[in-house]
């Protein structure tokens, strides 16, 4: 497996973003891409909380199969994290995540951070659904919202070759998803996709974007 990530704060005067990558040897490696929720303070805590807890969930369970009941847990202590360190100030974050163990990959995520898979032919194995409804994100880590943060889970069947991207809304409202699924699919390899993405966003991107592109051997 090969992987590449880059986050960059684009024409905001900080990054809000947040990208982990957690390798387990001889069990599974663990990507989080986290997007600090905009007109909040610190979205910059909030993102980075919810990439460590579940970094550190996976390094503390590492014999623990990967489940939903899995995701939901590692949600409800970033969401108790989120709650201990707002103070008095409203935060969020939305979240996307894979694990990946073998030909198996967990999928999870919450608000309009997305996952791509697609296969060597381009075509789409799986994309998340954002959880937005007129304009406003439904679901996702937010202060006060321990007991009701739902991720979405999927697990998807992976072959070689196949390309999965974790990105943030700063990168595909930036790039249209042709353009986008096309340059995943094309580039020779992880670092030649990142390096197209970073260039059509550094002029035109209006927003933090961050991404992790990963291959499958």
């Amino acid at each position: 497996m090969k992987h590449v990530q880059f986050s960059e704060k684009g024409p905001r005067v900080n990054n809000e973003d947040c990208c982990s990558t957690v390798e387990i040897p001889g069990k599974r490696t663990l990507f989080v891409v986290c997007d600090g929720m905009g007109g909040h303070a610190h979205g910059e805590i909030a993102s980075r909380v919810v990439c460590d807890t579940f970094a550190a969930y996976w390094q503390s369970h590492v014999n623990e199969a990967d489940t939903a009941e899995k995701v939901g847990e590692a949600a409800n202590i970033a969401s108790q994290q989120i709650d201990e360190q707002s103070g008095t100030s409203e935060m969020g974050t939305t979240m996307v995540m894979v694990s990946i163990e073998d030909d198996r990959a967990l999928v999870a995520h919450a608000g309009d951070s997305r996952c791509y898979v697609i296969d060597i032919k381009g075509n789409v194995k799986y994309r998340t659904i954002d959880h937005v409804e007129r304009g406003l994100i439904t679901n996702a880590f937010f202060t006060g919202n321990a007991q009701s943060i739902q991720p979405e889970v999927k697990t998807v069947i992976l072959e070689p070759l196949d390309r999965i991207l974790l990105c943030t809304d700063g990168l595909y409202n930036t790039i249209d998803d042709e353009t986008l699924l096309h340059t995943l699919q094309c580039a020779k390899d992880v670092e030649q996709v990142a390096e197209k993405y970073m260039t059509l966003c550094q002029d035109k991107a209006s927003d933090n974007y961050s991404a992790i592109i990963i291959e499958i051997e």
